[in-house]
Protein backbone atom coordinates (compact mmCIF):
# COMPACT_ATOMS: atom_id res chain seq x y z
CA UNK A 1 0.00 0.00 0.00
CA UNK A 2 1.56 3.37 -0.99
CA UNK A 3 2.14 6.05 1.65
CA UNK A 4 -0.33 8.90 1.68
CA UNK A 5 0.98 12.46 1.69
CA UNK A 6 -0.27 12.84 5.28
CA UNK A 7 1.66 9.75 6.37
CA UNK A 8 4.82 11.05 4.65
CA UNK A 9 4.52 14.46 6.35
CA UNK A 10 3.96 12.85 9.73
CA UNK A 11 7.12 10.75 9.38
CA UNK A 12 9.25 13.43 7.74
CA UNK A 13 8.57 16.30 10.15
CA UNK A 14 8.46 16.35 13.92
CA UNK A 15 5.84 18.85 15.03
CA UNK A 16 4.44 19.75 18.44
CA UNK A 17 1.64 22.19 19.17
CA UNK A 18 2.91 24.48 21.92
CA UNK A 19 -0.24 26.59 22.34
CA UNK A 20 -3.59 27.33 20.79
CA UNK A 21 -5.58 30.23 22.17
CA UNK A 22 -8.64 32.01 20.86
CA UNK A 23 -8.33 35.65 21.88
CA UNK A 24 -11.21 38.11 21.52
CA UNK A 25 -9.97 38.92 18.00
CA UNK A 26 -8.18 35.92 16.52
CA UNK A 27 -6.90 32.40 16.96
CA UNK A 28 -3.22 32.21 17.88
CA UNK A 29 -1.44 28.89 17.35
CA UNK A 30 2.20 28.16 18.09
CA UNK A 31 4.02 25.05 16.90
CA UNK A 32 7.52 23.69 17.33
CA UNK A 33 8.76 22.02 14.15
CA UNK A 34 11.92 20.08 13.43
CA UNK A 35 12.65 19.76 9.73
CA UNK A 36 15.32 17.07 9.09
CA UNK A 37 16.89 19.12 6.31
CA UNK A 38 18.21 21.53 8.96
CA UNK A 39 18.38 19.53 12.20
CA UNK A 40 17.11 16.22 13.57
CA UNK A 41 15.14 15.12 16.60
CA UNK A 42 18.21 13.18 17.69
CA UNK A 43 20.37 16.33 17.57
CA UNK A 44 17.75 18.24 19.55
CA UNK A 45 17.56 15.49 22.19
CA UNK A 46 21.37 15.41 22.40
CA UNK A 47 21.41 19.19 22.89
CA UNK A 48 19.33 18.69 26.04
CA UNK A 49 21.84 16.22 27.52
CA UNK A 50 24.93 17.20 29.45
CA UNK A 51 27.26 14.76 27.68
CA UNK A 52 29.87 17.27 26.48
CA UNK A 53 28.89 16.82 22.84
CA UNK A 54 28.88 19.72 20.40
CA UNK A 55 25.07 19.69 20.52
CA UNK A 56 24.98 19.94 24.32
CA UNK A 57 27.54 22.78 24.29
CA UNK A 58 25.50 24.74 21.71
CA UNK A 59 21.83 23.91 22.40
CA UNK A 60 20.64 27.17 20.81
CA UNK A 61 21.67 25.80 17.40
CA UNK A 62 19.39 22.78 17.68
CA UNK A 63 16.16 24.33 18.93
CA UNK A 64 13.03 23.47 16.95
CA UNK A 65 11.70 26.18 14.67
CA UNK A 66 8.89 27.89 16.60
CA UNK A 67 6.15 29.03 14.22
CA UNK A 68 3.30 31.43 15.01
CA UNK A 69 0.00 31.32 13.11
CA UNK A 70 -2.76 33.92 13.35
CA UNK A 71 -6.10 32.59 12.08
CA UNK A 72 -4.21 29.86 10.23
CA UNK A 73 -1.79 32.22 8.45
CA UNK A 74 1.91 31.95 9.30
CA UNK A 75 2.98 35.19 10.98
CA UNK A 76 6.46 34.61 12.32
CA UNK A 77 9.05 31.92 13.00
CA UNK A 78 12.12 31.55 15.18
CA UNK A 79 14.50 30.97 12.26
CA UNK A 80 14.26 34.09 10.15
CA UNK A 81 12.41 36.44 12.48
CA UNK A 82 15.53 38.43 13.34
CA UNK A 83 16.47 39.22 9.76
CA UNK A 84 12.85 40.04 8.92
CA UNK A 85 12.44 42.44 11.85
CA UNK A 86 15.86 44.02 11.33
CA UNK A 87 14.99 44.81 7.71
CA UNK A 88 11.56 46.09 8.75
CA UNK A 89 12.95 48.52 11.35
CA UNK A 90 16.47 49.70 10.66
CA UNK A 91 16.16 51.28 7.19
CA UNK A 92 13.46 53.63 8.49
CA UNK A 93 15.35 54.31 11.72
CA UNK A 94 18.61 55.09 9.90
CA UNK A 95 16.81 57.25 7.32
CA UNK A 96 16.01 59.68 10.15
CA UNK A 97 19.19 61.32 11.52
CA UNK A 98 17.78 61.53 15.06
CA UNK A 99 14.80 59.22 15.66
CA UNK A 100 13.52 59.95 19.15
CA UNK A 101 9.78 59.19 19.01
CA UNK A 102 8.64 56.07 17.17
CA UNK A 103 5.28 54.36 16.74
CA UNK A 104 4.78 50.69 15.93
CA UNK A 105 1.44 49.55 14.54
CA UNK A 106 0.93 45.89 15.50
CA UNK A 107 4.02 43.90 16.39
CA UNK A 108 2.46 41.76 19.11
CA UNK A 109 5.42 39.37 19.22
CA UNK A 110 7.66 42.20 20.46
CA UNK A 111 10.43 41.67 17.88
CA UNK A 112 9.85 44.99 16.10
CA UNK A 113 9.93 46.67 19.49
CA UNK A 114 13.23 44.91 20.26
CA UNK A 115 14.83 46.26 17.10
CA UNK A 116 13.59 49.82 17.68
CA UNK A 117 14.97 49.80 21.24
CA UNK A 118 18.48 49.16 19.91
CA UNK A 119 18.70 52.80 18.77
CA UNK A 120 20.39 55.04 21.35
CA UNK A 121 18.63 58.24 20.20
CA UNK A 122 15.22 56.78 21.16
CA UNK A 123 13.28 58.59 23.87
CA UNK A 124 9.91 56.86 23.49
CA UNK A 125 8.35 54.12 21.43
CA UNK A 126 4.59 53.79 21.27
CA UNK A 127 3.22 50.39 20.29
CA UNK A 128 -0.41 50.22 19.20
CA UNK A 129 -1.47 46.56 19.18
CA UNK A 130 -5.14 45.72 18.87
CA UNK A 131 -4.88 42.30 20.59
CA UNK A 132 -3.61 42.19 24.17
CA UNK A 133 -4.02 38.41 24.06
CA UNK A 134 -1.32 38.24 21.38
CA UNK A 135 1.12 40.16 23.57
CA UNK A 136 0.28 37.95 26.56
CA UNK A 137 0.89 34.82 24.44
CA UNK A 138 4.16 36.28 23.18
CA UNK A 139 5.40 37.01 26.68
CA UNK A 140 4.69 33.40 27.67
CA UNK A 141 5.64 31.40 24.56
CA UNK A 142 7.93 33.71 22.53
CA UNK A 143 10.11 35.47 25.14
CA UNK A 144 13.19 35.50 22.89
CA UNK A 145 11.28 37.59 20.32
CA UNK A 146 11.04 40.42 22.88
CA UNK A 147 14.27 39.83 24.81
CA UNK A 148 16.04 43.13 25.56
CA UNK A 149 18.30 42.02 28.41
CA UNK A 150 21.34 42.56 26.18
CA UNK A 151 20.43 46.18 25.33
CA UNK A 152 22.14 48.68 27.62
CA UNK A 153 19.61 50.46 29.86
CA UNK A 154 16.72 48.18 28.93
CA UNK A 155 14.86 45.44 30.80
CA UNK A 156 14.72 41.69 30.22
CA UNK A 157 11.41 42.00 28.36
CA UNK A 158 11.21 44.79 25.80
CA UNK A 159 7.59 45.33 26.82
CA UNK A 160 8.80 46.49 30.27
CA UNK A 161 11.39 48.99 29.00
CA UNK A 162 10.65 52.43 30.56
CA UNK A 163 10.72 54.04 27.08
CA UNK A 164 7.80 51.87 25.92
CA UNK A 165 4.10 52.74 25.99
CA UNK A 166 1.73 50.03 24.76
CA UNK A 167 -1.86 50.79 23.78
CA UNK A 168 -4.28 47.94 23.17
CA UNK A 169 -6.64 49.41 20.61
CA UNK A 170 -7.25 49.89 16.92
CA UNK A 171 -4.35 51.89 15.43
CA UNK A 172 -6.51 54.02 13.11
CA UNK A 173 -8.69 55.09 16.04
CA UNK A 174 -5.58 55.80 18.11
CA UNK A 175 -4.08 58.05 15.42
CA UNK A 176 -7.41 59.88 14.93
CA UNK A 177 -7.69 60.47 18.69
CA UNK A 178 -4.11 61.73 18.96
CA UNK A 179 -3.25 63.46 15.69
CA UNK A 180 -6.44 64.84 14.10
CA UNK A 181 -6.26 68.52 13.11
CA UNK A 182 -7.86 70.76 15.69
CA UNK A 183 -7.58 68.21 18.51
CA UNK A 184 -5.38 68.74 21.53
CA UNK A 185 -2.12 66.86 20.97
CA UNK A 186 -1.78 64.03 23.50
CA UNK A 187 1.38 62.44 22.11
CA UNK A 188 4.67 63.84 20.73
CA UNK A 189 5.42 64.35 17.04
CA UNK A 190 6.58 61.04 15.63
CA UNK A 191 9.88 60.67 13.80
CA UNK A 192 9.22 57.15 12.48
CA UNK A 193 6.09 55.00 12.11
CA UNK A 194 6.54 51.27 11.49
CA UNK A 195 3.72 49.03 10.29
CA UNK A 196 3.96 45.45 11.56
CA UNK A 197 0.39 44.26 11.10
CA UNK A 198 -1.42 42.09 8.58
Amino acid sequence: MPFSLFHYVKIYFSQLQVASVKTDLQEVEIFDLIHPRFRTVEQYEKSLSNDGSYESQHPELFLPDRIVYLDGVMQSRRYGEASYHESLVHPAMFANPNPQYVAIIGGGEGATLREVLKHKTLKQVIMIEIDKGMVDMSRKYLPEWSYCGNIEGSTESCFDDPRVKVYYQDAIAWFIDNYSPGKERKEPNLDVIIMDAL
